[in-house]
């Protein structure tokens, strides 16, 4: 019989799979429409964040929301060492996901199959509060091998 910390393992693993499956049939019946589902989980997460985390959003600049989300990240969930967002053009933003713990998993579902991970919670958080400021953005997320993580774009449309 597994032990505590075996089951708590087993558990991830479990969700880790359902999780990699449902991604892929999403991905490979929608492609890049598929991120027509970022958004209800980016309004979970900045939900959350708003609720039990202190983040605002109301007047302050793009930037800044997304620099206090992506310290959420880092600080509250452990998922980076250091997220940066950097404004690169008008309606152009650019975040950079230093170490992401997802990065492992991220290649697994690309092995699946998913060619964009739509599930990366730190896009969709962000792009949910860029909706929530008025900007209509085109997202982008790539793997970012010399930073163990990923780089994520928003240009406005």
């Amino acid at each position: 019989m597994a032990t505590d910390e075996q089951k708590k393992v087993n558990q991830y693993r479990l969700m880790s799979m359902a999780l990699t499956g449902l991604a892929s049939g999403v991905w490979n019946t929608l492609g890049d429409s598929a991120f027509a589902f970022s958004g209800p989980m980016g309004n979970q997460i900045l939900g959350t964040m708003e609720r039990e985390m202190g983040l605002e959003i109301a007047g302050e600049s793009p930037v800044d929301v997304m620099v206090e989300i992506g310290r959420i990240f880092v600080d509250e969930f452990g998922f980076a060492s250091n997220i940066t967002v950097e404004e690169v053009g008008d309606e152009h933003f650019e975040i950079r996901v230093h170490n992401c713990i997802n990065r492992r998993y991220t290649d697994e579902l690309v092995a699946a199959g998913v060619e964009k991970p739509f599930i990366c919670p730190i896009l969709n958080a962000c792009q949910a509060s860029l909706r929530r400021m008025n900007f209509r953005m085109r997202e982008d997320v790539e793997k970012w091998v010399e930073g163990n993580g990923s780089i994520i774009t928003f240009k406005g449309i």
